[in-house]
């Protein structure tokens, strides 16, 4: 199931029909993991919905990489760079078995076991991981396009009131929140300013769009570091062309920000106190009230946090809680037993990919270190990391792709690749053939 190649040289998705499908389905299924109501962790039954939304979605996946042409490379499953990853699900489902809802724990422990069968069967090689994530980006552009379908028919919950950078546009998207549509919205233009697309220009303006109106303050941040990675990669290229314009559309992004300043800070501030905003909108009072709950065995997955809500505290009594950062989420589900493998693994993942774009440019390094960058702002930012989710799902990949080993003979080729001939040695027509026993002791050399 190795990418086919165009005659430019780029991955072509060569995959089964049944195998896009799935990929599809376990996209979708991503999106649905959150906003639990509070009766899930009081022992309350499980809806229908969920199990259709949910439950059966997954194990689609599941059978898919149990039975499919892929199923082959499923025990590498087992190997050294997915035991972090496996120790903290066998821990976070572990120490919630004594949880306020022990099935859901176990739930979402087997939702990131599929999550990570799925990558181990789909991505074997460093081109299949390649060929997954460009597929994924497309879903991804697929998505918004679908967003901003359903803003157009229904403006009044399309958009969502609030101050934007855009005078005649004030609102955001809110078919998912403003960050997810902001992070969303960068993968693709990560994905259509780095790889050939047809349409660009006019993709990239709409797709920027949707980042503006997310007004996500994290997301505004990493797209202009993803600027700065992109024109070092033009001129390391000698694409002097994007150099030029990426640079031009960084310095009207300023002037006009300077020109807008007061409607800038308000996007910024979000309608917040000053002294909220110094708090990280008081997300800085959840990390330090958290941290004093954080124990060497935590709670279970998806329940950490939860597990606050009964606790006699203004702050987390009377409802759901997020904890909005995936490495105290993580501490709050594993411990510190389960949980340090996984977050260290992380870390260093991220640092590892730094450092390979630094000493191996090329373009998928560089998207690559863009992605990384995404995830150290989604983990400080939100839960996503720690739990089922398209953020997990990327992450995944991302890792694959980091710990896949180069094997040049599953490598696709370019068409127009010169292959090397075969040496062939001949004898002489004039040089006098050898008979009799000297025959047998001469050799070509």
């Amino acid at each position: 199931m190795n990418p086919a190649v165009s005659e430019t040289g780029h991955l072509q998705d060569n995959t089964p029909l049944m195998h896009r499908l799935v990929r599809v389905v376990l996209f979708l299924t991503s999106f649905s993991w959150t906003f639990n109501p509070i009766e899930d962790y009081m022992g309350g039954g499980t809806s229908i919905e969920k199990i259709i939304s949910r439950m059966i979605p997954m194990l689609i996946v599941a059978a898919y990489a149990l039975v499919g042409p892929g199923r082959r490379h499923l025990r590498q499953i087992w190997r050294p760079s997915h035991w972090p990853i496996l120790w903290y699900i066998l821990m976070g489902v572990m120490c919630g078995i004594s949880s306020i809802q022990p099935a859901l724990v176990a739930w979402k422990g087997a939702e990131i076991f599929i999550l990570l069968m799925w990558i181990t069967v789909s991505c074997p090689t460093q081109a299949d991981t390649k060929r997954e994530f460009v597929a994924i980006a497309r879903c991804v552009e697929i998505l918004l396009w679908a967003t901003i379908i359903l803003a157009i028919i229904n403006p009044g919950l399309g958009l969502r009131r609030s101050a934007s950078l855009l005078p005649w546009l004030q609102g955001y998207l809110p078919m998912l929140n403003p960050n997810a549509i902001g992070f969303l919205s960068l993968l693709a233009i990560i994905r259509l300013l780095f790889l050939p697309a047809k349409a660009k220009p006019i993709r990239l303006l709409i797709v920027s769009g949707t980042l503006l109106c997310s007004q996500s303050r994290t997301s505004y941040a990493v797209m202009a570091l993803v600027l700065m990675i992109f024109v070092i990669e033009g001129l390391r290229m000698r694409a002097y062309g994007r150099v030029v314009v990426a640079s031009a559309l960084a310095l009207c992004t300023a002037l006009f920000s300077l020109g807008a300043l007061d409607t800038l800070m308000r996007v910024i501030m979000r309608g917040q106190s000053i002294d909220e905003l110094d708090s990280l909108s008081g997300r800085t009072d959840y990390w330090t009230f958290a941290f004093q709950y954080i124990s060497w065995f935590g709670e279970g997955l998806a329940t950490g946090s939860r597990s606050l809500i009964f606790l006699d505290s203004d702050t987390f009594h009377k409802g759901s809680v997020n904890m909005h950062n995936s490495f105290i989420e993580a501490l709050l589900g594993a411990g510190y037993v389960g949980a340090l493998p996984f977050l260290l693994m992380l870390t260093l993942s991220v640092l590892r990919q730094a450092w390979r774009a630094l000493a191996h440019p090329n373009i998928f390094n560089a998207i690559f270190l863009s992605c990384a960058m995404m995830f150290a702002a989604r983990g400080m930012t939100s839960i996503v990391l720690a739990l089922f989710s398209f953020d997990m799902l990327l992450l995944f990949i991302f890792l694959a792709c980091l710990n896949a080993t180069q094997n040049p003979a599953t490598q696709p080729q370019p068409a127009n690749a010169i292959r090397p001939r075969p040496i062939v040695h001949t004898i002489p027509l004039a040089k006098q053939q050898p008979s009799g026993d000297n025959a047998s002791t001469q050799r070509i050399s």
